[in-house]
């Protein structure tokens, strides 16, 4: 197949849709999302909602402090959305939410029993959809797709 050009008054810079990194990442993202949604809906669970219990979970593993500062930081997600995932995982008897003991300007997150056996479950099937989705890669171009992903993170990290 032939490759047309961009007309000259096109704002596309790009001859072939694919050819364009944003859009391929949109496309990627839209898929995971897809996989992902049916486990999320499993478990009555976000997939922010996912990523804040997985990260404490991740936290108390490393012996990391739970507080909702290092959770922005840590997933990527803004404060009024982290807060709002937070007020609901606890609506739901998933979290809980205390001031640090040591420094009470600090919200620590912390689990419930019914939250801690959830997140294990979901992570479990999570990474199972994981290892499907990019099955498709050899384990070199996993590494180089994890080593890439990272430097486009780190490069746009605020």
């Amino acid at each position: 197949m032939k490759k047309q050009e961009v007309p000259e008054s096109s704002p596309f810079k790009h001859e072939q849709a694919d050819d364009s990194p944003g859009f391929l990442l949109w496309k990627l993202t839209t898929l995971w999302q897809r996989k992902l949604a049916s486990i999320f809906d499993e478990f009555s669970i976000t997939q922010t909602q996912f990523a804040i219990m997985a990260s404490l979970l991740w936290f108390e593993q490393q012996r990391e402090s739970p507080t909702q500062a290092r959770l922005v930081e840590h997933a990527k997600i803004d404060k009024m959305t982290l807060s709002k995932a937070i007020r609901k995982l606890e609506e739901t008897g998933l979290v809980n939410r205390e001031s640090s003991a040591i420094d009470t300007r600090s919200i620590q997150v912390r689990f419930t029993a019914n939250g801690r056996k959830l997140i294990h479950q979901a992570i479990v099937a999570v990474e199972r959809a994981d290892d499907e989705f990019f099955s498709d890669l050899t384990e070199q171009q996993l590494e180089s797709y994890k080593a890439l992903t990272l430097s486009i993170i780190a490069g746009n990290n605020p």
